[in-house]
């Protein structure tokens, strides 16, 4: 604040003695013009010259007067007008200041006032945003954290209670054990794996190969796939396709494992006896894959965090040894936006939850059948 307010009295400075010395060095040169004019027109008797000389003294005195006065009533009025305008300039910006060290120290409430002039209004209202962004990041930071630390503590807690009862002879290393320990490290490599991805994805670090892509043939090759899978939990895995190909510009390889982190999903979350299907259809500028199930279905609170990382709908149902990494539905969307598709859930009409996704139809022109 101290050097704008010096610069405004720097030009108020500067103002005053360009007057001092415009008026000094011009208006006794015209005073004289003047002088000589009337003595031209009038005799030059020696009390003429005297009272010229006279003249021209007190000119010069009420000159030098004047021009005292006025730079002092000036100069007050612009120290005023100075300190006004300066500290409304410099106030938003020691709040901002102020405000980033607040932040930086680790207290994210600090805003600003947007109400300032100009563009400090606009970098207040910047600065805001941001913080808001920072905040929530933080909060994200903090339960993603949190849920972290949970997810990798319920396989550890379970590896660790067999392999102190297998040192305590409870358990003996049978193929059961072994199979279960087995789970437990697959589940581990899971959350592992899949965090990575999502952080690939996150980071622009997957590349996509799109192409003209049979989005059929992709939903067909993915349910074999999983076939075997629904058969050992005794769930039934229908398909509905149309008689001819729904071509859309995307990734095979990325939309088939979309279409797996959604039937996997659906699968853990389907009752023994229970049914999902899985259908394809096409629009004017879109193909569709929907995936219902006949499980407990998503309620409509949480239906656009379930895509959220490390997301649970039901906090307290434990993650027994078929659960997700809690990341797969994450990766799908990311997979599905970076397609430039779209991903959601909704209730199905038979109850349960209907999954879909969308990707952009290719260029007809490109399509040969």
């Amino acid at each position: 604040m101290a050097r704008v307010f010096a610069a405004n009295l720097a030009v108020v400075a500067v103002a005053a003695v360009s007057a001092i010395l415009a008026g000094w060095a011009f208006a006794p040169l015209l005073l004289e013009r003047h002088v000589e004019s009337m003595m031209r027109m009038s005799s030059h008797g020696p009390g003429f010259e005297r009272m010229a000389a006279d003249l021209d003294a007190a000119y010069r005195l009420a000159l030098g007067q004047s021009i005292a006065w006025a730079v002092a009533i000036a100069s007050v009025a612009a120290v005023v007008v100075a300190w006004a305008v300066t500290n409304r300039l410099v106030a938003p910006l020691r709040a901002l200041r102020e405000a980033s060290s607040a932040i930086a120290a680790g207290r994210r409430g600090a805003r600003l006032d947007v109400d300032a002039p100009g563009e400090i209004g606009e970098l207040a209202a910047s600065f805001n945003a941001m913080a808001t962004a920072l905040d929530e990041a933080d909060t994200v930071r903090r339960r993603l954290v949190t849920d972290l630390a949970h997810e990798l503590r319920t396989p550890l807690s379970n590896l660790r209670g067999y392999v102190e009862a297998l040192e305590d002879g409870v358990f003996e290393l049978d193929d059961d054990t072994r199979r279960a320990l087995g789970r437990q490290v697959e589940r581990l490599e899971r959350l592992v794996t899949d965090l990575g991805a999502l952080h690939d994805l996150e980071a622009g670090q997957v590349p996509l190969a799109l192409e003209r892509t049979d989005l059929t043939e992709v939903v067909r090759t993915g349910v074999a796939a999983v076939t075997t899978r629904f058969a050992e939990r005794a769930v039934e895995l229908a398909v509905a396709l149309p008689a001819q190909a729904v071509w859309v510009r995307a990734d095979p390889v990325r939309t088939g494992q979309v279409l797996e982190n959604l039937l996997d999903n659906a699968r853990r979350h389907t009752p023994g006896g229970g049914r999902v299907e899985v259908s394809v259809t096409s629009s004017t500028d879109a193909g569709r894959v929907e995936v219902r199930d006949t499980g407990p279905g998503v309620a409509e609170r949480d239906r656009e965090a379930v895509f959220r990382r490390l997301y649970r709908v039901d906090p307290d149902r434990p993650a027994g040894a078929g659960a997700g990494s809690g990341v797969g539905l994450t990766i799908a969307k990311a997979l599905v936006e970076r397609q430039g598709g779209a991903i959601g859930v909704d209730a199905a009409p038979e109850g349960g939850a209907r999954f879909w996704f969308t990707a952009p139809l290719a260029d007809p022109v490109l399509v040969r059948d």
